[in-house]
């Protein structure tokens, strides 16, 4: 179901959402900030407001007008039943100057506002959710009442498929399609169905069938997906020494790991966070990890383990049993992963289970390595959230000092050179400290046919969902 509390908790669900559904903050082909529903926004001197202009014809789907009022009771709402891809807390209140005019004042002057909150949230008509106490429950058509610039006309949820239907006059441009149809598919069938013109775009095609999509004449986009796999660690437990996460660092042999499991289809990451191609990457070199056991047996050596004569690793007399929970996404890769540790001389319970488990087990603190996959896109100003959030595909790094100083600093910056500046060294600290290991950085690809182009978003889409799907694409 395309609508905000009752799609899916993922970056494919909410991207589809916005198709229904506008924010105040659109993006233009560079990923920069664009008019959306707010046609323009003038922040304060002291930073502590800002002054919006909302699209003085912009409507409901129901033909109702789109207003200021309708943006104060998000706000509102949004506070009571927090949405999962964006958070009002910093929000302290919102007044309404006019039918199409508010200014919204924010808790303390921060950067990052307009391509974090302004472009995540989803902006609710007042006169379809306020009646609403449960949005959670709300599932009904009705709850797909958008102000985007195609309206959801059919869903079925078992199949997975929707049915999308041009709006007409929207502020932001003509339908280029009278509808959209979004179809789960696996992807050879999907080839086959873009060959015999069933088929225009195929979103996420895997990188290992592009060659058969360009064979056949169609267009592709390869990107890195800045999805990167990364290897965690308990840091409540063995892990809690930062010389400890930096030998498991030296005894993994990413390149070996690149060419067994994703062999022409990622690229080495980077250690410190932020991947090239994000806005604030920072080019200076950081610790890379190359493969060193000798270094990785000095590290463990220092911190007081053994290994005995055989080659077995131990800590305080018993041999050292490490284990290594994943999901069924990542066998390959924990596999490789587990052979390298065995081999330099640990004992590895290898656990593949479904995500729930995998979560309740994170939560419980009941592993000593964990292969995830998470997003570096999106404005900076949720990083603390993926670093030192209890989520089970955040690092769940300790409070750190320095670190949590320079990510408040990064938020609070009077420019954007000073925001880069705390960054910067931000990512140095990342990649010594190791909240968790950057592996490998996985590629992604789409194809699509003569009827449009698809080009992937800079820094990805609103909070950073890596895709080439951004709704401007099927707009004139």
């Amino acid at each position: 179901m395309l609508a905000p509390y009752v799609h899916r908790k993922n970056g494919v669900s909410y991207l589809y959402t916005t198709y229904v559904f506008d924010t105040l903050v659109s993006q233009d082909a560079d990923g920069n900030p664009a008019p959306g529903l707010a046609r323009s926004w003038q922040r304060a001197p002291d930073g502590l407001s800002y002054a919006i202009q909302l699209q003085s014809d912009a409507k409901w789907h129901d033909g109702k007008a789109v207003t200021a009022e309708d943006v104060a009771f998000t706000m509102r709402y949004m506070s009571e039943y927090p949405y999962v891809f964006g958070s009002v807390k910093s929000i302290e209140r919102v007044e309404v100057e006019g039918p199409y005019d508010l200014r919204v004042y924010v808790k303390r002057a921060e950067t990052g506002l307009v391509e974090g909150v302004f472009s995540a949230i989803p902006i609710l008509p007042e006169h379809v959710y306020s009646r609403i106490e449960d949005p959670f429950r709300f599932a009904s058509l009705e709850a797909a009442i958008g102000s985007g610039p195609y309206r959801l006309a059919a869903y079925d949820k078992a199949q997975g498929r929707y049915l999308l239907e041009a709006v007409t006059d929207h502020p932001l441009g003509r339908a280029r399609f009278e509808q959209i149809r979004i179809v789960k598919m696996n992807p050879d069938a999907a080839l086959q169905a873009m060959s015999a013109g069933e088929v225009d775009i195929i979103s996420y095609l895997p990188v290992d069938r592009v060659l058969a999509a360009e064979a056949e004449g169609f267009k592709v986009e390869v990107a890195p997906s800045h999805h990167v796999m990364r290897l965690g660690f308990n840091h409540r437990g063995r892990f809690a020494l930062r010389e400890l996460r930096q030998a498991i660092a030296y005894v993994i042999d990413r390149k070996a790991l690149l060419d067994t499991a994703f062999p022409g289809t990622a690229e080495l990451a980077q250690t410190g966070y932020f991947q090239p191609g994000s806005r604030w990457w920072n080019e200076d070199d950081n610790p890379t990890y190359a493969h060193d056991p000798a270094k990785a047996h000095k590290f463990l050596i220092n911190a007081g383990w053994a290994q005995t004569a055989a080659g077995r690793w131990q800590r305080e007399g018993d041999d050292v049993s490490l284990r290594l929970i994943t999901d069924g996404r990542s066998v390959k890769s924990a596999r490789v992963i587990t052979e390298q540790l065995e081999i330099f001389g640990f004992s590895i319970d290898l656990r593949v289970m479904e995500l729930g488990a995998l979560r309740n087990l994170v939560a419980e603190g009941a592993y000593d390595l964990t292969l995830f996959s998470s997003s570096t896109l999106g404005d900076p100003s949720n990083i603390g959230r993926r670093v030192f959030g209890r989520g089970w595909n955040s690092d769940r790094f300790p409070a750190d000092p320095e670190m949590t100083g320079l990510i408040r600093a990064q938020t609070v910056a009077s420019s954007h050179a000073e925001r880069v500046e705390a960054l910067d060294q931000f990512q140095r600290l990342y990649a010594e400290n190791l909240p968790s290991y950057m592996l490998v950085n996985p590629l992604m690809a789409t194809t699509f046919n003569e009827k449009l182009s698809a080009p992937f978003m800079p820094g990805g889409v609103a909070v950073g969902i890596p895709s080439a799907l951004h709704k401007s694409i099927f707009l004139e």
